[in-house]
């Protein structure tokens, strides 16, 4: 049986790495395409991420390209209309990195709350021999939260923080039916009646800067805000400007909106905790996601069927 032919632009973990590679004729080239016009016309399959994704410039450029199976959860750089003009079909790692996304987003608000890093930093600059620390942190306990983007990843934030004898509240592109928390559909009015807004949904034209300035206002001067989502959605220079005048108390931010770039007039500011898009970068979740792909591969090939389909 002739191995098809993939190419891998994203790291695996070494043990599905090892799998991969010897059920496919793998060409890697990390983060790009390869440069052999010979290699992309047999590609049949790709492993990418929700960053890279599978923009129309590189679709055009794998002319047999059948399968699109994402290192994560996000595809919003996908082009699902070439997808769906070419037959190809987009696998997701779905439900892989739930847990340990939702508990990072308590460990960001924690820390941006109780200013754990600050804290931290007072100690190691020897101050807390000049007398105690001077700051007073805030309570993440029976609070009023609001959840934008009710998935997987936001019902675990939300139970997470129910557990911390929290109000919770959400809004989402439409109610979800098996959710008991309070459904709101205005973005604003749900920030408004928050003291922790938590952003869960996912990237793309719709959402992006759906939390502007009108929105952090809302929040107010008292409220917390934390992004685990994708950095689009925030308008980074409205959050700046928020951040910098103490019309929020705080953020903690693992997504930015030009990622891998950060303003440094945001790293200036000390009311903000952030982490470089590693919320799900744990062993376990590299484990289930290297499996969803591994998986994805074998059944595709093997007899067409795909358990991990995105449909649009």
């Amino acid at each position: 049986m002739i191995k098809p032919q993939i190419l891998q632009l994203v790291p695996v973990c070494k043990r599905v790495q090892e799998k991969i590679n010897t059920q496919f004729i793998n060409h890697i080239s990390l983060n790009k395409l390869p440069e052999s016009s010979e290699i992309l016309k047999k590609v049949k399959a790709v492993i990418t991420n929700g960053v890279i994704g599978a923009p129309t410039h590189m679709l055009d450029q794998l002319p047999n390209l059948q399968l699109v199976t994402v290192h994560g959860v996000g595809y919003d750089n996908v082009d699902l209309q070439k997808l769906k003009e070419r037959n190809i079909k987009l696998s997701i790692a779905t439900n892989a990195p739930t847990q340990d996304v939702a508990d990072m987003a308590i460990a960001l608000l924690l820390d941006v709350s109780r200013q754990i890093t600050l804290r931290d930093q007072y100690i190691r600059k020897n101050e807390w021999e000049k007398g105690n620390y001077p700051h007073q942190g805030t309570s993440i306990s029976n609070k009023k939260v609001g959840i934008m983007g009710m998935g997987h990843i936001g019902q675990a934030i939300a139970q997470r923080l129910h557990a911390f004898d929290n109000e919770i509240a959400y809004t989402a592109r439409h109610q979800r039916p098996n959710v008991k928390w309070n459904y709101m559909p205005s973005l604003v009015e749900l920030a408004k009646m928050s003291d922790i807004l938590v952003i869960a949904a996912s990237g793309g034209p719709s959402s992006k800067h759906a939390v502007n300035q009108k929105v952090l206002e809302a929040l107010g001067e008292r409220g917390f805000i934390v992004n685990i989502g994708r950095g689009s959605i925030i308008d980074e220079n409205a959050l700046i400007d928020c951040l910098k005048n103490k019309k929020i108390a705080g953020a903690g931010l693992d997504v930015f909106e030009h990622e891998p770039h950060v303003p440094e007039s945001l790293c200036l500011l000390p009311n903000i905790i952030m982490t470089p898009h590693s919320a799900g970068s744990t062993y376990e979740t590299s484990q289930r996601i290297g499996a969803k792909i591994l998986n994805s591969l074998n059944c595709f090939f093997k007899d067409n069927t795909l358990p991990d389909e995105v449909h649009f």
